[in-house]
């Protein structure tokens, strides 16, 4: 089940089911002042002061329990999943990915969202755990697949593997259009239409990014009891999330993140 929790003003997500240091960030407890960015922004290129952002992510680390030391992607759109033992260093860029992965105590594995779903994975059987970005190219291209296989290939058994999908753009607002749908039933397959609805209102369609992770989760073989599904929506609530849709990009960046203990 998810919680939501206030620590020296700074408002995140974290999942019971997760029993090692993680959290969801909001945008309450930050220092940004720009109004599309009040105040907890945590992405670089939205217009915000590096200090800003640096600031933001060491309240966010500190309130969540988790190391200062952390590591984050330029995001990609991709089922690109990396390895890291540690943080990035000074002057070292971001790598091109979605995702990262870890046995390593010490780093803190951040993706970054603002509508996107986030993943947070963990292995207990062998101490490790990971962070994916999934954007509906990503979804389509099953980055959550793709995590469940990295930590695999380290040893650990899906079925004993943690999940959350943290708080993203729900079906009651992710209109899609019809190349979306040719794309996405493209690549996941027909069984997948079931994530798709349509609304006896308009007769457009609109797209369920969290089931459809969740389905690749249990496809990847994780059992469905351990996976622990964040229901809210970011561009309903964009008073409190990060919403790409709901002010047409005019918006900072919310992170997900985790570590071992």
């Amino acid at each position: 089940m998810f919680h939501e929790k206030r620590v020296n003003g700074v408002q995140f997500l974290f999942s019971d089911l997760l029993p090692c240091p993680h959290g969801f960030s909001t945008r309450e407890g930050g220092v940004s002042s720009l109004p599309h960015l009040k105040s907890m922004n945590l992405g670089e290129n939205r217009g915000d002061t590096p200090e800003n952002v640096a600031e933001n992510t060491r309240r966010f680390c500190l309130a969540a329990g988790l190391p200062q030391s952390t590591v984050s992607a330029r995001q990609i759109h991709s089922d690109r999943v990396l390895y890291r033992s540690e943080g990035l260093k000074e002057g070292e860029e971001r790598p091109e990915c979605d995702g990262f992965y870890t046995e390593k105590q010490g780093v803190s594995l951040f993706v970054k969202i603002a509508d996107c779903i986030p993943i947070l994975l963990y292995a207990p059987d062998i101490g490790a755990v990971a962070a994916l970005h999934a954007g509906w190219r990503g979804t389509a291209k099953n980055i959550a697949g793709a995590g469940v296989s990295k930590l695999s290939a380290l040893g650990a058994d899906p079925q004993k593997m943690r999940a959350a999908i943290g708080a993203g753009i729900g079906q009651c607002c992710y209109q899609v259009d019809d190349p979306f749908i040719d794309a996405f039933l493209g690549a996941l397959g027909q069984d997948f239409a079931r994530f798709l609805k349509k609304n006896d209102g308009d007769g457009r369609y609109y797209a369920d990014l969290k089931g459809a992770n969740k389905a690749l989760l249990i496809r990847a073989g994780l059992r469905e009891e351990h996976i622990d599904l964040c229901t809210r929506c970011t561009m309903c609530e964009s008073d409190l999330f990060f919403s790409h849709r709901a002010t047409k990009g005019e918006r900072g960046t919310m992170g997900a993140a985790i570590a071992l203990p």
